[in-house]
């Protein structure tokens, strides 16, 4: 695949858009380099980043098309829920509308609320925060459990998102306390006179 000047420039034109998900104070370092690359030097970045859906063609259709590789946890007939490739804390979650839309529909919302139950239950965070985000003009929600630590977003690796996704995906254990038992002592047992057939 050579890229031509006009998709050089288109993806370059995206990269850019996506400036807002980087922190503030490295934005225009990222701008710069960005702007700087060379057509072979935009191909090789696509091809190391895996992102084949630089075409103009939205990530997250690109997902929902099973046309590029994601950690899915779940999905119903109106969205899918994907581990955020970038996350912020342990189990941060993408919430995607499988139609690309404007506005993330109520049932989103839907899913949104059950992953945010499951996160609370499997992780035990401090909270959870479920923000309304606009990537590739896609409308999804994120859910973001929050455990007091959270500095800045770092790139998972595929093992770490794996080893979360089957962590998640693992049916959860029902765990009794000890204190949670009662006790039987004999004299609590009712006794019952002998029966006579």
């Amino acid at each position: 695949m050579t890229i031509t000047e006009e998709e050089a420039s288109k993806i370059k034109t995206h990269l850019l858009s996506q400036l807002d998900n980087f922190p503030e104070e490295k934005r225009s370092q990222i701008s710069e380099q960005i702007s700087s690359m060379t057509n072979e030097q935009i191909e090789t970045f696509v091809k190391q980043n895996n992102l084949t859906h630089l075409d103009g063609q939205c990530v997250f259709c690109s997902i929902i098309a099973n046309k590029t590789p994601s950690y899915k946890i779940t999905e119903d007939k109106n969205s899918i829920a994907i581990l955020e490739l970038n996350p912020l804390s342990k189990g941060h979650t993408l919430i995607v509308p499988k139609e690309h839309l404007e506005k993330a529909p109520d049932s989103t919302d839907i899913l949104a609320q059950e992953i945010a139950r499951k996160l609370k239950n499997k992780f035990n965070p401090q909270d959870i925060k479920i923000n309304e985000l606009k990537i590739m003009n896609h409308s999804l929600l994120e859910v973001v459990p929050i455990y007091g630590d959270e500095t800045k977003k770092h790139q998972a690796s595929e093992e770490e998102l794996k080893a979360l996704q089957e962590e998640i995906l693992k049916p959860s254990e029902i765990k009794i306390k000890e204190s949670q038992t009662p006790e039987i002592k004999s004299e609590d047992i009712p006794h019952l006179p002998p029966r006579i057939p």
